[in-house]
């Protein structure tokens, strides 16, 4: 058993677990851990325990424990949804049901209790970071990319995407010219290799630096010809009125791709992606030993 005074208190893990959700809150495309953790260090002075380590998790400073563990509940409930890549956002169904608590204290209760569950469990065994590196090596990995296609000029960005089209059986039909970043549209691609054949796949890939509003998305919709489909590319994501208007719209049809979206086609196509795109984007798998019976913190 725990001795009380090497416990977080309660009121304060409830703290923890409220500011991620406000910070989740103001962030519709959600967070990388990487970056909420940064921004939690910054809305709370932590303190030298809290940023310490738990004897059973030493590679992991306790707060961090905290939010992860404590998150769980949020999971499983439908309010928070956490990407393999490591981004954590809250679900539609979280943002309506949360308007029905006037207390945000209920809702942390059971995260709370998790965690306290959690402690008197992996108190007495490794714990599950330290003898499975998978978790934070696919968050490193996961960072990692996302700065390395932030540094990279727009034209090797619209390179890499016109790679993974073709990979999908796309055609290309023309491309915007290479200095040029100021058309509605990048590329054209057909499903035919004649490119007479509808529809045309017209493709916009925004700036990294770019979050894509409502008005941008509605822009490059109206540009859109009564047998095309739009394909926007933005890798900083898109804001809650973009993704409601994407939805809402049924003709012309767009798909929004995100970096999420994007890195899954990518990983699931790679085999078919030509030398050009990989020597733009050379990802690479890495194989971890599954340990059995243990369930990672996300």
């Amino acid at each position: 058993m725990i001795e009380p005074e090497f416990e977080i208190p309660p009121q304060r893990i409830n703290l923890i677990l409220k500011t991620i959700f406000e910070l989740l809150w103001f962030e519709p495309q959600g967070l990388y851990v990487s970056d909420l953790i940064q921004y939690l260090k910054k809305s709370i002075p932590f303190t030298d325990f809290e940023n310490g380590y738990f004897p059973f998790a030493p590679n992991i400073p306790r707060f961090e424990v905290i939010m992860r563990v404590g998150t769980i509940p949020l999971v499983k409930a439908g309010w928070l949804e956490k990407t393999k890549n490591g981004r954590w956002y809250i679900t539609t169904f979280g943002r309506n049901a949360s308007y029905n608590y006037t207390n945000l204290n209920d809702v942390f209760s059971a995260s709370i209790q998790a965690i306290q569950e959690w402690q008197a469990k992996e108190e007495r065994r490794i714990a599950i970071f330290d003898t499975d590196p998978f978790n934070s090596a696919q968050e490193f990995a996961s960072s990692q990319i996302r700065q390395y296609l932030e540094l990279l000029e727009i034209k090797d960005l619209r390179i890499i995407i016109s790679s993974l089209l073709k990979a999908l059986g796309c055609f290309i039909t023309w491309d915007l010219p290479i200095n040029d970043d100021n058309g509605q549209f990048d590329m054209v691609f057909s499903l035919d290799p004649i490119g007479l054949k509808p529809p045309r796949l017209l493709v916009h890939v925004a700036k990294f630096s770019d979050v894509s509003t409502f008005e941008k998305i509605n822009e490059f919709s109206e540009k859109l010809g009564q047998n095309d489909t739009g394909i926007f590319f933005s890798f900083s994501g898109f804001s809650v009125d973009a993704h409601q208007y994407s939805l809402d719209l049924k003709k012309p049809g767009i798909r929004l791709i995100d970096l999420d979206d994007f890195l899954n086609l990518w990983i699931t196509n790679i085999e078919k992606i030509d030398q050009i795109g990989i020597s733009k984007f050379p990802i690479r798998p890495v194989h971890f030993l599954g340990v059995p019976g243990q369930l990672r913190l996300q």
